[in-house]
């Protein structure tokens, strides 16, 4: 299953590389734990919590709420 869309950060990447994202403008969560390549995790673990960035995932393994990070361009969120 794959996705494309803007998200609010909620919480920055933490240690483990993981960060709660919600859909903006909508509420639902979900969590990114996996990268596609070092660039697209290094341009989400430079965003704060409140950015507001658009993202291609696809889901990571089968069960969850877990995606893996195609591609990242922060937006402005207007």
């Amino acid at each position: 299953m794959n996705r494309t869309g803007k998200y609010t950060v909620v919480r920055a990447c933490n240690d483990h590389g993981a960060m709660t994202l919600r859909e903006y403008p909508r509420n639902g969560t979900l969590y990114v734990v996996e990268y596609d390549d070092p660039d697209v995790e290094a341009e989400l673990s430079s965003l704060d919590a409140g950015s507001v960035v658009e993202l291609d995932l696809r889901r990571a393994g089968r069960r969850g709420n877990a995606w893996c990070a195609e591609s990242a361009r922060a937006v402005d969120p207007a």
